[in-house]
């Protein structure tokens, strides 16, 4: 689900990598992909569908490191 304007209330998805250069790669994935996000050292959140969907494709870096928090529905999302 997805909110009509972004950054309207919470966010929709929380991404969480993992590693030394986190903030560092999520915000170059940010401004690469030109999404609206919210960064707070190792985690982003992101308040579309769409943005979610962008990072599943565009993200080029370990996946082992990423874990993915649906808010909504309150599960992590699986990538296989």
């Amino acid at each position: 689900m997805s909110t009509p304007n972004s950054r309207q209330g919470d966010a929709l998805y929380i991404i969480i990598v993992r590693d030394s250069q986190a903030n560092t790669l999520l915000k170059n994935w940010a401004n690469k992909n030109r999404q609206e996000v919210h960064l707070a050292n190792n985690k982003m959140s992101l308040y579309t569908q769409n943005s979610l969907s962008i990072f599943q494709v565009t993200w080029n870096n370990d996946w082992g490191n990423v874990t993915i928090w649906d808010t909504w529905n309150r599960r992590h999302v699986y990538l296989s």
